[in-house]
């Protein structure tokens, strides 16, 4: 697919840019508006109906990007801007997404020295351990990344719900990860179930 191919400079798709274009060439702001949103909308539905459903980049814009007509024109240069970066973004896209994902995969598993020993990042379990991850440092937790793929692994039978106790409790999780990982049909217990199990 053919890259998007944005019809002002740069530095028009800032919010004083669009501003100036708004005073001065409003139409064409309109128009290109409406050519980043259908743009952008194809590649959401795309996004939604593909492994990367749990990604950023869909999932703060799962809503999709207003019409004009439900903009005020005060509104419009932040939306241009706001829809203009997303565009932008090379993640935006499923191959953007893969190439990302890959990278992060090769990063991750150099960091843990996996392989035969010790069980790597994979496509499957990939967003388990993203969403770890981003958990751990949002409550600056500091645990091995190896602890990290292991709790990841040991739920990918776990329903959403389930996954989402574990992250509730996740620094007692990665405590645990190593014990955890050896219970067996683990999707058949809530973290309460877990945890009585491992005695703590």
């Amino acid at each position: 697919m053919a890259s998007f191919q944005f019809r002002f400079p740069d530095k028009y798709y800032t919010v004083q840019g669009a501003e100036t274009l708004a005073r001065d060439a409003k139409d064409e702001l309109r128009k290109e508006y409406t050519r980043m949103r259908d743009v952008a909308q194809k590649r959401i539905n795309r996004l939604s109906d593909s492994d990367y459903a749990d990604s950023k980049a869909f999932s703060a814009h799962a809503q999709g990007f207003a019409k004009l007509k439900e903009l005020d024109d005060a509104d419009l240069p932040k939306a241009f801007q706001e829809l203009y970066k997303f565009v932008k973004a090379s993640t935006s896209t499923v191959s953007g997404q893969r190439r990302a994902q890959m990278k992060t995969i090769s990063t991750l598993n150099r960091a843990i020295g996996a392989g035969k020993e010790q069980a790597g990042v994979t496509k499957e379990n990939y967003w388990r351990v993203i969403k770890i991850l981003e958990e751990t440092r949002k409550r600056k937790m500091v645990y091995g990344s190896d602890k990290i793929v292991t709790l990841a692994e040991a739920t990918m039978e776990m329903s959403n719900q389930k996954f989402n106790d574990v992250l509730d409790n996740l620094d007692r999780a990665l405590r645990h990860a190593d014990e955890i990982a050896e219970i067996p049909e683990l999707a058949g217990y809530d973290f309460d179930e877990i945890i009585a199990k491992l005695g703590d």
